[in-house]
Formats: C-alpha cells, structure tokens, sequence
C-alpha cells in the first residue's frame, strides 16, 4: 500500500491512477480538497462517471458489489467513491469490506473516506487486506508552524498580498479552522484590495472562527502563552466544552510534571514513560523552568478546589474560575486570591 501526506497527492495524481484509494483523517477541508483532486483526476484520465455512495446504517453492501461488477452503460472506466458514514461499522459491513481485493477491476477507480482518523480505520482487517491495490492519504491537524505554512501558501494561491502580523492575525481567528481561513481568504481575493494587507486592514474582515481542543489549550499553556491560552479557553467555552474536562486535563498536566521533576532518571526516559511525544518535549521543559515544586502542590490544592466548588454548584463564574487556573499554570504570581479561599468563605 502506498501512503501519501494530503500534499503528496497532486504529484502523485499526474500518474496513471490505482484501483483505490483510502482517505481518512479529521480535517474537514484537507479531505474535501483531496477528494476533489481525486475526483478531477479521474475525470481527466477518462472515468468520466462518478457514482457516490453513502455507507450508513441503511446501505444495502449488495449495492456496492453491483456497482464493480456492472458495465456502464455511459462510460468505460467509472470513478466509484464510498462513503462511510458510522463511526463502528457493523458485521455486514467489515465483511463486505472484506471482499474489495477481488471485486477491484482495471476500469473503475475505488475512493473510499470517511471521518475516523487513519490510525483507527489503519487497524481494521478490510483495510490491511487491501493494501497491494489501495493508496492511503491520511489527514491530519495541522500544527502551528505548518499553519502558518498554509495560510501563506493559500494566500499566493489567491494573489493575495499579506504582512506577516496580518497572517499571524488570521491564523488566530481562524486557528484549527482551515475551511473559515480559506472562506476569509476567498473575500479578501473578491474584495479586489490591491495593496499589501496588514493586520489592521485584515482585521476590519474578519470574525472568530477558531475551534480548539483541550489539547490546543494545553500547548499554550505549556508554553506560558498568556494571551493565546485565554484566547483558546474562551473558545473551548463558546464550544460547550464542559469545565470538568478542562479541569481534568490540567490536574493530569500537573501531575505529569510532578512526576519530571520528581525523576531520579533522564529526563529522555521518563518522558518516554508518559508517552509525551519528542515535539511535545520542549514544551515541558519551558514549563518545568517556570513552575516551582511548591507551585505545582499550589495548583492542585487549586484545582481540587476548583473540583468542589463546580460540582457542588457554589461557583459563580466557572468561565472566571478556569481563566483564574490557566493564569497559575503559566506563571507563579502573588496568592492574593485563591478558590481555595472562596471555598471557605
């Protein structure tokens, strides 16, 4: 099976086709966009039909058979793309999945996609089985360095003029949301603005489309980004992310760097021991260079605070009391106020 990045595949699609590809990942446009390509691709190379099916809970997999083996009655090569639509696919389904490497013939081109991530559907029996036919392209969130790599690369695309503040503005606006970023990008290039655009004239342009996981939160915070950490927690609120969870990852990062500054081994091994990834690792350090032992036993004393008040419904502002844990995580002020404190008043 060949595997490709999503910015792999253009040049690969200059090439006579393979009899099927897998596209699977979580960034919505990045696997629109490859399917478009596929898609043009296809047409270019004469499977000039396409037939789209959708895998959910109602499919008849006879249909999907039928499709391979028919003849066109319109076309000599056909591009048949499926869908899967459930998360967990049932019995029937894997099984018929499981007949693909026979069913494959030389005049139809297979797309199949789907939301899982390429790590979960990489697993499954009928996607090992079909590996000397298929090309696999995985998709996946972009970090913030090949962000900005995108957003500047898009904006040539467009002739679009941008400082460097202004695509640092947009990638804040629009972070973890590459479909909004290309939409904000799209209006810029029909506004027809001639001049280089800043961050001021970009900023009359746009609204907050960023979406953001804990995760996103928590590389902030790592990092003591004060201002994006805020950004990112207001976010997450706006999402409906609920505050225990938010509450939970942070007593997990506390812990976490307890246990490196605890270590009596290299810190390499113990890293390994968390299973925090080689990128992630800088971050750490920043942060174990910025936090105190005493500080860390401080924020969870904050953070079980936190946990009583939320749950016993004492809390007047949780969006406040999150703002108030992230601030501590990333740097040691004056204990001038604690939810310790609003605990026993």
């Amino acid at each position: 099976m060949q595997k490709l990045y999503v910015n792999q595949l253009a040049a690969h699609l200059q090439q006579p086709l393979a009899g099927c590809y897998l596209i699977f990942g979580e960034e919505p446009l990045q696997k629109l966009e490859a399917i478009d390509a596929v898609r043009l691709a296809a047409k270019n190379q004469g499977y000039s039909e396409r037939i789209s099916l959708q895998a959910d809970t109602q499919f008849d997999w006879l249909q999907l058979e039928a499709e391979l083996q028919a003849m066109s009655l319109f076309a000599e090569r056909r591009l048949i793309e499926l869908e899967l639509v459930q998360q967990k696919l049932s019995p029937v389904a894997n099984d018929s999945l499981k007949q693909l490497p026979g069913l494959l013939n030389p005049d139809v081109v297979l797309l199949i996609h789907g939301e899982r991530s390429l790590n979960d559907v990489s697993k499954l029996v009928w996607f090992k089985q079909l590996q000397t036919q298929a090309v696999q392209v995985g998709i996946y969130q972009l970090d913030d360095r090949q962000s900005l790599q995108w957003l500047n690369q898009r904006a040539r695309q467009l002739q679009l003029q941008l400082t460097p503040d202004a695509i640092a503005l947009l990638q804040h606006h629009c972070a973890s949301n590459l479909l909004a970023a290309r939409q904000e990008l799209e209006k810029l290039a029909l506004s027809d603005i001639k001049q280089t655009i800043d961050a001021n004239t970009l900023e009359q342009f746009l609204a907050d489309h960023s979406h953001f996981t804990v995760f996103q939160l928590i590389d902030a915070m790592l990092a003591g980004q004060a201002d994006e950490a805020l950004h990112r927690l207001q976010r997450l609120y706006q999402q409906d992310v609920e505050p225990i969870i938010i509450a939970w990852q942070l007593h997990k990062e506390v812990s976490q760097l307890q246990q490196l500054q605890q270590s009596q081994q290299p810190l390499a091994q113990t890293f390994k021991q968390l299973a925090i990834w080689p990128k992630r690792q800088p971050q750490y350090q920043q942060a174990l260079s910025r936090l105190s032992t005493k500080w860390l036993d401080f924020l969870l004393l904050e953070l079980a605070a936190f946990d009583r008040l939320y749950k016993s419904g004492q809390l007047i502002n949780t969006e406040l009391a999150l703002s108030h844990l992230v601030l501590l995580f990333i740097t040691p002020v004056a204990k001038n106020f604690s939810l310790q404190q609003a605990q026993n008043d």
